[in-house]
């Protein structure tokens, strides 16, 4: 049974209240006279709304539908090769936060592989120089602006992977790409594919951008990306539960969530603690879970 699975069951009480909302058109717990939200809000309402959007398709779809449209290339549910971790980050270059991340990194002395968003990578230059030069670290394309891949027609879709494929270096080692939202398409799977593409999804969702906001994640976002009752105030212990649960894998996390960087150390120490070692998603004994 697919992990997401086995986690949907331990919520269904959550699960519930998470179908109900949707099938009402809900998306925001706020009353309607609330101001508009910034930007870092903004941000967290578009993965809310995608995680739950993504929940509800699977709960009111059979796998092989979902498969016939290439609708979901996130949670991968190929094992991962055991005792192996890769931290991944997206959304970035981000002038406030890839220094200070590629900083922890640097004092453990781990690799890690970076999402880049195109039009951020061309507003960013140098922060793109720094990823690159350090050697230690991969980087790969996560689109032009971070749209929603499955609101997108054809044209659309082909300009955000092109201009966003268009801010990579050439011949990079591997050349893999990661769907905003891992939100993906048919007709965007069969364009990276002749472009020489493969696509990656993770095996563990931090969930990073849920427990930015207070440092606990709300029952039905924990339903949505797999957090367990007893981590719902924990996002180190969740992180390192699901990789034990998992036995390593590829983690999702991103440069833009404040939280994300203040626990990163504690979060590393709690994986090499269980015994993983760190690696870059290029690495071959990952070949297995890219697709």
């Amino acid at each position: 049974m697919f992990f997401w699975i086995r986690n949907l069951l331990r919520y269904q009480v959550g699960l519930a209240f998470t179908l109900l909302a949707l099938a009402a058109g809900a998306t925001t717990d706020e009353p309607a006279s609330a101001p508009a939200p910034n930007h870092h809000e903004h941000q967290h309402e578009q993965l809310r709304q995608a995680h739950l959007n993504r929940l509800y398709e699977r709960m009111t779809n059979t796998p092989e539908a979902l498969h016939q449209r290439c609708r979901f290339e996130s949670d991968i549910s190929t094992p991962p090769p055991s005792g192996l971790v890769a931290l991944t980050f997206d959304d970035g270059p981000d002038p406030e936060h890839t220094e200070q991340i590629l900083a922890v990194l640097d004092h453990y002395d781990i690799p890690a592989t970076f999402f880049l968003i195109g039009e951020k990578m061309r507003k960013y230059p140098e922060l793109v120089q720094k990823l690159m030069a350090s050697k230690r670290h991969m980087i790969a394309s996560h689109s032009w602006s971070h749209p929603n891949f499955h609101e997108l027609g054809d044209e659309s879709q082909k300009s955000e992977i092109l201009r966003g494929l268009e801010q990579m270096p050439e011949d990079p080692a591997l050349k893999i790409y990661r769907y905003p939202f891992g939100n993906s398409t048919c007709y965007g799977n069969e364009l990276l594919h002749a472009q020489g593409y493969r696509i990656v999804g993770w095996h563990v969702d931090s969930c990073d951008w849920a427990f930015d906001r207070t440092g606990s994640v709300a029952l039905h976002e924990a339903v949505s990306c797999g957090v367990a009752a007893q981590y719902r105030s924990d996002f180190v212990g969740h992180v390192a539960s699901a990789v034990r649960e998992r036995h390593g894998g590829i983690i999702l996390m991103h440069e833009i969530h404040p939280n994300t960087l203040a626990r990163l150390s504690e979060v590393i120490e709690a994986i090499r603690k269980d015994g993983y070692g760190f690696t870059r998603v290029d690495d071959p004994r990952l070949a297995a879970s890219l697709r």
